[in-house]
């Protein structure tokens, strides 16, 4: 929680450094879709007993997301940007146990661009070299259902959580309007969630190491 108060308060005090250059700022929207692969991570049981840490296999999944952001005009290689989005990450227990594990992250990134082949219709270049990294507040909910135990008896777990991960992005933009750009971006996100709940009456608390990687396509909208 801590952790998660600095962060806060630095990207507070850096939007009213910049609030001023917001006004005359150029605007964007982005919508994005494409795939995610998270992969094989530990699961590490903190309670009860000892810490013991099991590596598992994570199914793929889609992404979708949006961004809405904008570029300064005294320093057009830089800009802020808010983009929620969604994608999942089950973990493969075999015929143990049916595990469901999704994300919602709403990151906060700081972008910075390269024009390539500008010309006075694309003053920032007919396309464009970007990224963007931040931290992100990701939501998440974890369900593993029929638990299989000795005589034939099953339980269910599910947690929700609230953690500060990472999101990167790197992408290519090709301007085909002036106001409009197709898309191709690469994105890394990592987050460490815990959850937790009660099985056959005891309190188990485990922590999940999820790097996931994602592969996206998607529209921009500039104005």
């Amino acid at each position: 929680m801590l952790q998660m108060k600095r962060i806060l308060i630095i990207v507070l005090f850096c939007l009213i450094i910049i609030s001023p250059q917001v006004v005359c700022a150029e605007w964007f929207t982005d919508l994005y879709l494409g795939g995610a692969w998270t992969s094989d991570g530990d699961i590490k049981q903190k309670s009860p007993g000892p810490s013991v840490s099991m590596k598992e296999d994570f199914d793929k999944s889609f992404t979708i997301g949006y961004r809405v952001g904008h570029w300064f005009n005294k320093f057009p290689y830089l800009g802020l940007a808010i983009d929620g989005s969604y994608f999942s990450a089950d973990p493969d227990f075999g015929n143990i146990a049916d595990g469901d594990l999704w994300f919602i992250p709403i990151s906060t990134l700081v972008m910075g661009r390269i024009p390539i082949l500008r010309d006075p219709d694309f003053p920032m270049g007919k396309f464009q070299l970007y990224g963007g990294a931040g931290p992100g507040l990701f939501y998440s909910e974890a369900e593993v259902n029929d638990i299989s135990f000795i005589g034939n008896v099953s339980e269910d777990f599910s947690d929700e959580s609230f953690d500060i991960g990472l999101d990167t992005r790197l992408g290519f933009a090709w301007m085909v309007d002036k106001i409009l750009a197709v898309q191709i971006e690469f994105r890394y996100t990592y987050v460490e969630p815990e959850y937790s709940d009660r099985i056959l009456g005891e309190k188990f608390k485990y922590e999940v190491e999820v790097e996931t990687y994602h592969a996206l396509i998607g529209l921009s909208y500039r104005f």
